[in-house]
């Protein structure tokens, strides 16, 4: 069967695309001659779970496929690939044997990889031309840099007359519009632009611009609105001349609405949202009008000059737009640039930058060099979930591809990439994944120089119950007719429809919780409480339903839009004792002993903390003593003021035995090891738990990595302890919660999806740019904030507007299709009717999906709030319960560390009696390429010592033996003074080969004395490699005329040449 060179497949939710990828993969490999072809692919995936799973698919296949007796599913698969790729099934199963071994033997080489990673690679590859760092270090904490640089920039103010004139002008602007004055939010809002790539373009046209350039463009525009707003107070002037100058009354027009609009244009008090006048019908006469003859003829006029003034008007309110983002978007280069300070400082590389560095730097190397950079040759590559590859990735790597595809090995063949994904899964806009991509490479769009594509659907669901199916076949055609975009509605309208398979029946359940009476049509905010009431009990039931039917806590998932619904129903079900696993509960920060532990780092930095304090004397009292009631223990403690008193008090609830604590002693120690100290002192070692473990590991690297004291440990954790959870057991039997985003890629027995009546129209919305002119602005492009007036700003501005409204609109029910498409048996919403006072449905709400759909599909009626398709009964087998991990045991016994002993060399091993004369040896060479004259000696030696290279114990006896070297009779004179001494210099020959002599004497005229140092017994190669030396040397112009081996063992031997 022929493989193409580019395959495209389209794979819906729950269609085998793993299975699909693993199958191409396994008959490359399978039908190559050797049995390493595995070396020359490239696999990419989003998530290291992903990454994991097509790894163990591919070995536990080829493991099944060498087996005599292999399961059902791979022998299936191997009687698949054995039909495309025409091997036996022997051959299939020897071929397997040796694969799999070759795999075990060099599996670093088995590159299946996350598309960070291999860029990670890409970007170690070519440290050197990037002017960075050998040993960079990467931080998946961007958030937390972009505030360290804007920080850094309003710590400027003061110092910068420029930059403090800018900052303290945004502040009053900002305090003039009624706004906080705080200005950090909006400078690290336009900040977050420079990491986020889709803005990566538009940002280019700034470079070059200074601070003061800035300022030149906004004193210009604002000169330039208050010169339109003087014209359109003219024009309104004359308007109301040409009416009053024809003798009509202003009573004549109804209401004297017309009138009254323009006096507002010509007292400056025109707003855009008020009634606007652009057609002849528009201004209407009161029918017993005397002069509506003399109006009906000016009218033509009036909605002319009216045209002009509405023009000006939209660009003042353009310009207006960009006055308001100005002054965040002059700081982007200052803040783009403190944070390069940062990195440098810090050593460290933020992975939002990884892409675009690549990009300058690749997008103009031959495919080779790079290849020969990274020490790979791909020939096959394969890029799985390709909707949430972001455009710049994509392009970093079409070169790479393109150079595979085009060209033949040795054997006639060209190499070949697999792209799989799903336009309708793409939820990652915001970190530049485009379904867009997606959707053109289905087309026409072939960046390859090879023509050959092939396009491929797969368009039948394994996952999930025939009943799903069809309910999700259903909604998402229906939905299909919510677009404007063509692409997007041919996407949903004719690439939904999945087929069956053999698993028929199943349950879906639409619910709404019961109205909210309320006047007012706004939900008060403890209406809005109560709310969320209703929908957390609602979830609650659906969960007892469940277990009611046979399925277990462990087959439900919870899925959520927003993290903190998440959260208030892990709250209520927790109260509820449901079983839980989500991140909150996972979150290290909640676990009871890290917050004994963080109370106490507190109080250390703070003895005054009485807070804290009372924190940790509140676990000590409930899970370590026993005699008094909490309330009295805490109070006992809050008494003892003075800290020795509270440290001979509080030894006695302490775990460990010593019957010492110091808290001054702690406060002296590194960071990791007063935390040590602490868990030794108040934690149970039985209580060792993965929390403990895991906030140990962020200790440590913060302690490595910075040096970090107690106050600076704190402070970070003040800001990132929200994002530490450990990872989710797999055995325990509880439901999980989990928001969307999270769950792609999973699937489930059972989902119940609450709060879907997510309204649409007040998401945060990304700002906008906008083309501009050059001439007006200074600029190609401004940004702006994103809403509904942008479509009042002309044709240009209403376009982009609405092409995002689009892009929004496809990402809200992208993210609805993944979670409705998890379920494999039972998929329970809930949501709100979400009525108007007039039982109107809402618009730009989720909640209205599910009606209209009800309206096509069912009987809705705003007085029935459940609606059932399918029967709930249980038809799946019951799920094997997963093995619970085994805990590994807390090593309780302490070393004392002045027992231990770091061997930094082999040199410290003397005690191996065969080791001693070569490594004794190979020390001495170090130490002499420190000595340039006798008098470096003992500056040598003590270096020698603080390097790590000898103990002091073994001073002496290496001050003997160099003693013995500098002062031998026939070779003083390579150490004596008054002549130039290169150690260790390298020579580069013109052939291009390099030689390195230990030590080499130039003397005043011109000779060169050769000195080599040698371990173990004289050996002729040796007199051959100072014999090349000196040929070197002698092609430089200089003569040697001395040179010599020394042999150092356990005695010194010189050999005079």
């Amino acid at each position: 069967m022929k493989r193409h060179s580019f395959a495209i497949y389209d794979a819906s939710a729950g269609s085998g695309k793993t299975y699909a990828l693993v199958k191409e993969y396994l008959k490359i490999i399978l039908s190559a001659k050797q049995n390493d072809a595995y070396r020359n692919i490239l696999a990419i995936t989003f998530t290291n779970k992903a990454v994991h799973e097509m790894k163990s698919r591919i070995v536990t296949n080829l493991s099944e496929f060498a087996k005599d007796n292999p399961t059902e599913k791979s022998a299936d698969l191997m009687q698949d690939i054995a039909t495309d790729i025409n091997l036996s099934l022997y051959e299939i199963k020897q071929k397997s044997k040796s694969i799999i071994k070759h795999i075990i033997h060099n599996y670093a080489a088995f590159d299946i990889s996350t598309i960070d990673k291999f860029t990670h690679k890409v970007i170690r590859a070519f440290a050197h031309d990037l002017n960075l760092p050998m040993t960079f270090e990467v931080t998946l904490d961007t958030e937390n840099l972009l505030i360290e640089a804007v920080d850094a920039l309003i710590a400027q103010a003061g110092e910068d007359e420029t930059l403090t004139k800018l900052l303290v002008d945004f502040t009053m602007e900002k305090t003039d519009d009624d706004k906080s004055w705080d200005i950090s939010r909006e400078i690290l809002e336009t900040g977050r632009l420079i990491l986020n790539e889709n803005n990566r373009e538009e940002i280019t046209h700034f470079h070059d611009k200074t601070i003061s350039e800035f300022l030149e463009i906004k004193k210009k525009i604002q000169e330039a609105c208050k010169g339109l707003g003087d014209e359109c107070a003219e024009g309104g002037t004359s308007i109301l001349s040409l009416i009053d100058s024809n003798g009509i009354d202003h009573k004549s027009f109804s209401r004297e609405t017309f009138p009254n609009h323009i006096k507002s244009i010509k007292e400056n008090r025109f707003n855009p949202k008020n009634k606007m006048f652009h057609e002849v019908e528009d201004i209407a006469i009161n029918k017993t009008a005397k002069d509506r003859a003399i109006i009906e003829g000016i009218i033509p006029e009036l909605l002319s000059s009216l045209g002009k003034i509405y023009e000006n008007y939209q660009k003042i309110g353009f310009y207006t737009a960009f006055l308001k983002n100005i002054t965040p978007l002059s700081l982007l280069n200052t803040v783009s640039h403190e944070l390069s300070k940062i990195q440098k400082e810090q050593n460290i590389l933020s992975i939002a930058e990884f892409n675009a560095i690549i990009h300058e730097q690749i997008q103009n190397q031959p495919a080779p060099f790079i290849y020969e950079r990274l020490g790979e040759r791909y020939k096959h590559f394969f890029i799985d979930e390709f909707q949430d590859t972001s455009e710049m990735q994509w392009q970093n790597l079409i070169p790479l591809i393109d150079n595979a595809l085009s060209s033949e090995d040795l054997q006639g063949e060209r190499g070949s990439l697999m792209i799989v994904g799903d336009p309708k899964q793409s939820i990652y806009r915001w970190r530049g994944g485009k379904a867009e991509q997606f959707i053109e490479l289905s087309k026409d769009l072939n960046p390859f120089n090879n023509p050959d594509k092939h396009l491929e659907h797969l368009d039948k669901n394994y996952r999930s119950y025939s009943q799903i199916i069809d309910f999700n076949n259903d909604f998402f055609k229906m939905l299909s007719g919510e677009f404007e975009n063509a692409d997007y509605k041919d996407l949903y309208e004719n690439h939904s429809h999945q087929k069956s398979n053999d698993k028929t029946g199943g349950y879906v359940n639409i619910s709404f919780i019961p109205k909210i009476e309320s006047s007012d049509p706004e939900v008060s905010g403890e209406d809005a409480l109560d709310k969320t009431e209703l929908f957390v009990l609602a979830t609650l039931n659906t969960i007892q339903d469940v277990l009611r039917q046979g399925f277990q806590y462990r087959d439900i998932v919870i899925l959520t839009r927003k993290r903190g619904q998440g959260i208030a129903i892990a709250n209520y079900l927790t109260e509820q004792n449901i079983p839980l696993l989500s991140s909150e509960t996972l979150m290290i920060a909640n676990a009871t002993e890290v917050r004994l532990i963080i109370s106490f780092l507190r109080y250390l930095k703070n003895s005054n903390d009485l807070e804290s304090k009372a924190n940790f004397l509140q676990y000590i009292a409930r899970n370590i003593q026993e005699e008094l009631p909490v309330h009295d223990f805490i109070a006992k403690g809050m008494e003892l003021k003075i800290e020795s008193e509270f440290e001979q008090w509080l030894v006695a609830f302490s775990t460990d035995a010593s019957g010492l604590l110091s808290f001054q002693n702690i406060r002296k120690k590194s960071l990791y090891e007063a935390v040590e100290i602490i868990i030794s002192k108040f934690i149970n070692p039985k209580k060792n738990n993965a929390y403990i473990q895991y906030f140990l590991d962020i200790v440590l690297e913060r302690d490595i990595r910075n040096q970090a004291g107690i106050s600076d440990f704190l402070n970070y954790w003040d800001k990132n302890s929200e994002k530490f959870s450990i990872p989710s057991p797999e055995g325990d039997n509880a439901v999980r919660i989990m928001t969307i985003h999270k769950s792609k890629g999973l699937e489930f027995p059972v989902v119940i999806m609450p709060f879907a009546e997510e309204d649409y129209s007040k998401k945060p919305r990304n700002k906008l740019w906008l083309n501009a002119d050059e001439v007006d602005f200074g600029l190609p492009k401004v940004l702006i904030d994103n809403n509904s007036s942008v479509e009042g700003y002309g044709e240009d501005a209403s376009v982009v507007y609405n092409e995002k409204k689009q892009e929004e609109l496809l990402d809200n029910i992208n993210v609805l299709y993944v979670a409705l498409t998890r379920a494999e048996e039972q998929l329970y919403v809930i949501s709100s009717m979400n009525l108007s006072s007039k039982g109107e449905v809402s618009k730009n709400n989720m909640a209205t999906f599910f009606i209209n759909y009800l309206e096509n599909y069912s009987d809705f009626n705003v007085d029935k709030f459940e609606y059932e398709f399918g029967n709930p009964s249980k038809l799946s087998s019951e799920s094997k319960a997963i093995e619970k991990p085994q805990n590994i045991q807390l090593v309780k016994e302490s070393l004392n560390p002045k027992n231990i002993k770091i061997a930094q060399r082999e040199a410290l091993m003397w005690g191996t009696h065969q080791q001693k004369a070569i490594e004794y040896g190979n020390v001495l060479h170090e130490i002499l390429s420190f000595i340039k004259t006798k008098n470096d000696v003992p500056l040598a030696i003590q270096k020698a010592i603080e390097n790590g290279l000898i103990t002091i114990s073994q001073e002496e006896i290496v001050r003997q033996t160099i003693g013995e070297i500098v002062n031998h009779y026939e070779l003083e004179i390579y150490f004596s003074e008054g002549n130039r001494i290169l150690n260790e210099q390298t020579i580069i020959q013109k052939q291009g080969q390099i030689v390195k002599p230990d030590r080499m004497v130039l003397t005043n005229n011109n000779e060169v004395l050769l000195l080599d140092y040698k371990t173990g017994i004289h050996n002729q190669k040796y007199q051959l490699q100072l014999e090349n030396y000196q040929s070197a040397i002698e092609k430089m112009g200089y003569k040697v005329s001395k040179k010599a081996l020394i042999y150092i063992g356990e005695t010194i031997n010189i050999v005079n040449l």
